[in-house]
């Protein structure tokens, strides 16, 4: 029994030390607007559910408030949307880029990530897919964290904004959630995984206006 009752010991010692260190590490990294460094490569956001195929839900939608925030301040004039677009009747990105659109953000300052199937495959696809070297990402606090720990361990020279303007009703939930999100993010990073999709370069330089199809 008490052998049993060390392995469990080491086991969940080990999980809050990774979640700890994973908080600290993105907590370090994450400033307000003014602190943020000016004229990075891109501005990420991170998708979120959307409703109905048609709009951002509250957590989404004070994710891209929170980027064009940061395009208004001239952290960057570049935005790339990334997210879950498996299914023609659940499109991520295109619902991110119409919002934006409505916030009066350029077209083409607006880079469509369609297989940001999860925060790792959206980390690695804007250093590999969109060549971006430097970064601010605009999600919620909990999310953040684990977002800049994944660049920083794909070489990205990134920093974080926090989005929480309000309380969610989902967030007990993502935070149990994040437990298992971050003991995944370790494996990912140590082991180099590949995403689920990989895309042909297309460098942030160019026009945003060349991914509103998947590619």
């Amino acid at each position: 029994m008490a052998i049993v009752l060390g392995i469990i010991l080491a086991i969940v010692g080990s999980v809050l030390f990774v979640y700890a260190y994973i908080s600290i590490k993105g907590n370090a990294r994450t400033f307000n607007v003014e602190d943020l460094p000016r004229n990075v490569d891109c501005i990420i956001v991170l998708g979120a559910q959307i409703l109905g195929n048609r709009r951002p839900s509250p957590m989404l939608q004070d994710r891209l408030d929170g980027a064009v925030e940061l395009y208004r301040a001239g952290v960057s004039d570049r935005i790339i949307v990334t997210g879950d677009h498996r299914e023609d009747n659940y499109n991520e990105p295109l619902v991110m880029y119409k919002y934006l659109l409505a916030q009066g953000i350029p077209d083409e300052a607006i880079f469509m990530d369609h297989f940001g199937l999860d925060t790792y495959d959206s980390m690695y696809r804007a250093v590999h897919v969109f060549q971006v070297k430097t970064a601010v990402i605009a999600t919620q606090r909990f999310h953040l964290q684990r977002a800049l720990y994944i660049g920083d361990k794909l070489g990205l020279d990134c920093f974080g904004y926090a989005t929480n303007p309000r309380s969610y009703s989902s967030t007990p939930y993502m935070l149990v959630r994040e437990i298992g999100a971050r003991l995944k993010a370790l494996y990912e990073t140590n082991s180099d995984a590949p995403p689920g999709k990989m895309s042909p370069p297309f460098p942030i330089s160019g026009d945003g206006r060349g991914t509103r199809k998947s590619f």
